[in-house]
């Protein structure tokens, strides 16, 4: 994750010597503190701290905890490997070690209670909408014939229909808007527009970048980093598939509940 922020960003002189330090040491920051590290750099402690808030990060202690998680992790998938040597054996049994691991990683950033608080938005709303492009179409219509299997109105979209928004009332619908690295124009863009509607809207998103987080009323946070792909294969599509599931499941034995 953090490899995958610091890759769209612009840094510093001082904060690219930062970066150097950390690729050649990879284990320097389970080591030492802010003031250590500011010190084998040869920058000051307030540029390191400024360097970890500009990747999203409340505190150099915060940035240290989730880098320590994430070289722990790199070190147990590391084996998880696949190239054009790989035999059919390698890739039957590498895979699912892959997809678990996707599994892992969006269970450990997800909110019990963003998904409560969504799962009742959905429960309230007269119509769910679903905003996404490219590879997550998919996995939105799919999460709309679903939906549709439980008695709720569903539909997506891959781009804002102006028509549609000024014929509709903006309380009984509920918004999702879906991009992998939340910095996805045409969504941004999607949300920012239903935001301007006074439409609730849902992110699907990705942590790479803030932009469509801050746009939306709540957001349900995927797996999204380079970290899972074998040869381009798009991994975040199960992230999402995860999330959709969830709301899914909990909707549908809410609705039972309510039916009896």
């Amino acid at each position: 994750m953090i490899q995958d922020i610091i890759q769209n960003i612009k840094l510093t002189p001082h904060e690219e010597a930062i970066v150097q330090y950390i690729q050649q040491h990879p284990d320097c920051i389970l080591k030492h503190n802010a003031k250590e590290l500011s010190q084998l750099i040869y920058v000051s402690p307030p540029t390191m701290v400024r360097f970890v808030k500009k990747l999203g990060f409340q505190g150099y202690h915060d940035f240290q905890l989730t880098y320590s998680q994430e070289y722990m992790m790199f070190n147990q998938t590391k084996d998880y490997h696949l190239d054009q040597n790989s035999s059919m054996n390698d890739i039957i049994n590498v895979l699912p070690d892959i997809y678990y691991h996707v599994f892992m990683e969006t269970k450990k950033i997800t909110r019990t209670e963003a998904f409560v608080r969504t799962v009742n938005y959905m429960m309230e709303a007269k119509q769910i909408d679903f905003y996404a492009n490219d590879n997550n179409y998919a996995e939105v219509q799919s999460a709309c014939l679903k939906l549709s299997n439980i008695g709720i109105r569903a539909q997506a979209f891959n781009a804002v229909n102006t028509v549609y928004l000024d014929a509709i009332k903006p309380s009984n619908v509920l918004a999702f808007v879906v991009s992998h690295s939340g910095h996805n124009q045409t969504m941004v863009d999607a949300a920012y527009t239903l935001r301007k509607k006074r439409i609730r809207v849902i992110g699907i998103t990705g942590k790479i970048s803030p932009t469509l987080d801050m746009i939306c009323n709540e957001s349900l946070h995927i797996d999204s980093y380079q970290h899972h792909l074998p040869f381009g294969i798009m991994l975040y599509g199960i992230s999402i598939h995860y999330i959709i599931d969830i709301l899914y499941t909990a909707l549908y034995f809410k609705k039972n509940t309510n039916r009896q």
